[in-house]
């Protein structure tokens, strides 16, 4: 590469996944902001949109990108909620 900036590539190059990091904060932030939405609107949440927000989640904090406030909010209020429904949410429907 070119001395132009040292810094410009160095993340990608040492760790290929962080260089994606800032589109899985978009994408979650997104996936947020939908389940969010459905809340309010008193739809149910899925299973698979809950498994892709913790997915991130998890994801962010392995690499030790703090989680956009949305996320956070989102993923507090769903354990919050799992907590408060007790053992019912093991799977015993």
């Amino acid at each position: 590469m070119t001395d132009r900036d040292p810094d410009a590539h160095s993340i990608p190059d040492s760790d290929p996944q962080a260089a994606r990091m800032p589109e899985v904060l978009r994408l979650s932030t997104a996936l947020a902001e939908q389940m969010l939405a459905s809340q309010i609107m008193g739809r149910s949440i899925s299973g698979d949109q809950l498994a892709a927000l913790v997915g991130a989640a998890r994801l962010l904090q392995h690499n030790n990108v703090p989680w956009p406030p949305l996320v956070h909010e989102v993923v507090q209020e769903l354990a919050d909620r799992m907590d408060a429904a007790g053992p019912q949410a093991d799977g015993a429907a």
